[in-house]
């Protein structure tokens, strides 16, 4: 989600524009100023925002009373309406063949997800999926910044407050410690901790980041030697106030370089290693073709995703 408006000279913004903008802004400008994506990767857009829906659906469940079985069932039942909402028929195509973000393996992540971490002693559930908006403050070049978000949880656990990050991956293997390491200084970390001190008044100084290895169900006679629960691991990030305080700022400023490349119309392309950051741009083949043909490229394999960082809250 982002707002330019340049007559009050105001932006908002969430992590995923900033970062977008950050890694390559011909990027940003395919992706989230013309809203292009490449169909299977609005499929796994649709996955993610399902499998959030779901475990918070679970999470209200718990804190109005509701058993865990049952509630693990309705979430599962709540978190696939959203996966058959959020694909369309040709996302469902490319889903069939890719079955791990099918339904059935959907399903099968979910409960094994809810009954490793849905303990309500263990993490005792105060907020979830707390949509928000703050004033993080004014840009260098005079702009006020408006910081979009939503927290995905924030629980009591071993005796003190924390937000909760869930985020899915893919790849080999479930989650290990350098997949954790890398939240150590990634942005949105940084400010969903902030988010939630302005939320609650107080320090909290660190967060809570729950893993999910999306990988299909072993076929019978596979030698791997994970098992469900195995998919699913946790770590936890910290924070202290100099590092807030310079993610405040390092934000501000790309809110400024925002501003000056959708005003002057100007992008750089990130050319190299941007390429291949998270297995892979989804834009890349777009970059590589001759420009003449990718208006055609983009209608051909592309579809129309506007990025809305509260569609999951949606029903």
């Amino acid at each position: 989600m982002l707002v330019v408006d340049f007559e009050n000279k105001r932006i908002e913004a969430d992590n995923h524009v900033v970062e977008t903008y950050r890694t390559c802004e011909e990027k940003y400008r395919l992706m989230l100023h013309n809203n292009w994506v490449p169909e299977g990767r609005a499929s796994e857009l649709a996955f993610g925002l399902a499998m959030h829906a779901g475990r918070a659906r679970f999470k209200q469940l718990i804190m109005g009373g509701t058993p865990i079985l049952d509630a693990i069932e309705q979430a599962v039942i709540h978190g696939l309406n959203v996966w058959d909402r959020e694909q369309n028929d040709a996302m469902k195509t490319i889903v069939m063949i890719d079955d791990k973000r099918g339904q059935m393996n959907f399903a099968r992540l979910l409960r094994g997800y809810l009954t490793k971490y849905g303990d309500p002693v263990e993490y005792k559930s105060l907020k979830v999926e707390i949509p928000g908006k703050r004033f993080l403050g004014t840009t260098p070049d005079g702009w006020e910044f408006n910081y979009v978000y939503t927290i995905d949880e924030v629980v009591e656990h071993k005796g003190k407050i924390w937000p909760v990050e869930f985020k899915t991956m893919s790849g080999w293997s479930p989650p290990d410690d350098k997949w954790f390491a890398k939240f150590n200084n990634m942005s949105s970390v940084t400010g969903y901790i902030w988010a939630t001190e302005q939320e609650l008044g107080t320090d909290i100084g660190g967060a809570i980041i729950h893993g999910m290895w999306v990988h299909a169900e072993p076929k019978a006679g596979s030698k791997s030697k994970y098992t469900l629960p195995d998919y699913f691991k946790m770590d936890y990030s910290y924070r202290d106030d100099d590092q807030i305080a310079e993610w405040k700022l390092n934000t501000l400023l790309t809110g400024d370089d925002i501003v000056r490349s959708i005003e002057k119309n100007r992008w750089k392309r990130a050319d190299g290693l941007a390429c291949s950051v998270y297995n892979g741009c989804p834009m890349k083949r777009v970059c590589q073709a001759s420009p003449a043909v990718r208006g055609k490229l983009l209608e051909m394999d592309y579809v129309q995703w506007e990025w809305n960082p509260w569609a999951r809250l949606e029903d």
